[in-house]
């Protein structure tokens, strides 16, 4: 007769078993009564113990070195070396060497896969060929067939993973979801790495940190929550602010260099040798909190820019000089620029030398010096004076007022003034020298006749 499950596991749990036989023996207890054994039990090498023809317990030879404990664990192991089964069913059809498997099921499917470590109720339940994979969990490693050098710890961490190699998927059902088979990415975190569809590369380190897109490369998303969709970028947190020698930062990205005066940010590659590949009136500067803000010129010599595109200013030469042809005002409460002028200054310029361009010739005044010059007469000189209270040719008080003064006109037109009083004292010199003729001739005429004179009276 054969002795019920029940009835034999009381004497195995008493027993380290090696019972020298040579057939298989049946032992039937007392009807009603457990099976106590208060001996050793040897097995021969190669020997099993077995309740209703199922293997409980496994012996191989000293120099195998292999324990496997559990209904049907290492069932159709023979020459292998090194493998510890515990459980049910765990390493049930494995023929390979150096795995470890403890759970119910735990490697159960592997067949040449070597230096595994299995812990779990179906750890590694699907893995055939894959090598040098600790999964420790329920369930973790579930569907792995020949995925190598994996890390999977946590309840149904890495359960996806069919064939990717050298992950690192550590807190429950991380990096457990469809079509999570890539290769080389770290998850770290309750239900991280879920969403990294056909990823390789990737890192998320955090609660539920994640992929937002599937193919990612090269991707990392540290903190609760923390998404990124993009390969080859970095996301920390999700609305999170990060602080770099701060330990309450309050902005997204507060540096605290622990130096006064400097920033403790430094741009490798970007100097002030650097060409601009862009001109603006926009740049970066920081207010009185230290927090970097967008500025333009406006308050100082040119206004801010609306756009990338709205460049006022390039540098020619040594030059500076306007893109937009505009007026420049330095000073206060100036609506507007009189027609034709670029600079206004309020209060004065102190300056130690001026000079003025004049285009051409015909802006400057020699040409009252020309034979065709009509030089008005004193008199009608007078006549618009009388009239209209200044010169001919030279604005009035008014005008002035409101137009300003050119100083190259002005000075042009003070100059042809100087130049008419010129040609009037020229003129007044011709009539001058002849009436100086004229009152000699007279003085002469005067002196004969004298003469004449005094010798009619002589006569006498």
């Amino acid at each position: 007769m054969k002795l019920s499950t029940t009835q034999l596991w009381g004497g195995v749990l008493l027993a380290v078993l090696a019972i020298n036989t040579v057939q298989a023996q049946v032992i039937e207890p007392i009807p009603g009564q457990s099976l106590t054994i208060t001996e050793d039990v040897s097995l021969n090498a190669n020997k099993s113990l077995r309740v209703a023809d199922t293997i409980v317990l496994k012996t191989t030879s000293a120099t195998q070195g292999n324990l496997f404990l559990g209904l049907q664990a290492g069932r159709v192991t023979t020459g292998a070396r090194n493998n510890t089964f515990l459980g049910t069913a765990a390493g049930l059809n494995s023929n390979a060497e150096a795995n470890t498997f403890i759970g119910f099921s735990a490697g159960r499917a592997n067949t040449s896969g070597q230096f595994n470590t299995f812990v779990g109720v179906q750890a590694g339940l699907n893995n055939t060929t894959g090598n040098s994979n600790f999964i420790m969990g329920t369930n973790a490693g579930l569907n792995n067939i020949s995925g190598t050098a994996n890390f999977f710890l946590g309840d149904n961490a890495g359960g996806s993973n069919i064939t990717g190699g050298f992950n690192v998927y550590l807190g429950a059902n991380a990096g457990n979801g469809t079509d999570v088979n890539g290769s080389n990415n770290v998850s770290i975190g309750f239900e991280s790495g879920r969403a990294n569809s056909g990823g390789i590369n990737n890192t998320f380190v955090g609660f539920r940190a994640d992929a937002g897109a599937p193919g990612l490369q090269n991707a990392t998303a540290i903190g609760n929550n923390a998404r990124v969709l993009a390969s080859n970028a970095v996301v920390l947190g999700n609305e999170a602010n990060v602080g770099i020698g701060v330990s309450a930062p309050t902005a997204r990205l507060h540096v605290a260099s622990g130096i006064t005066n400097q920033s403790g940010i430094r741009l490798q590659n970007l100097t002030a040798a650097s060409p601009a590949p862009i001109n603006s009136s926009k740049f970066l500067t920081v207010d009185a909190s230290g927090n970097v803000v967008l500025a333009n010129y406006a308050g100082g010599g040119r206004q801010g820019a609306t756009d990338n595109t709205d460049v006022f200013w390039q540098r020619k030469g040594s030059y500076l000089q306007s893109m937009k042809d505009e007026a420049i005002v330095i000073g206060q409460n100036v609506s507007k620029m009189p027609t034709g002028y670029k600079l206004f200054v309020a209060d004065g310029i102190l300056t130690e030398k001026v000079k003025v361009a004049i285009k051409n010739t015909a802006d400057w005044s020699d040409k009252v010096f020309a034979p065709t010059y009509r030089l008005q007469s004193l008199a009608e000189v007078e006549q618009f004076i009388q009239t209209h209270q200044h010169l001919p040719g030279v604005p009035s008080a008014e005008e002035v007022v409101k137009q300003g003064v050119d100083v190259g006109q002005m000075d042009a037109k003070l100059l042809e003034k100087i130049e008419e009083l010129t040609l009037y004292s020229i003129q007044l010199q011709k009539e001058n020298q002849q009436q100086a003729e004229e009152l000699k001739t007279l003085k002469k005429e005067q002196a004969e006749m004298k003469q004449l004179l005094q010798e009619v009276l002589r006569r006498k």
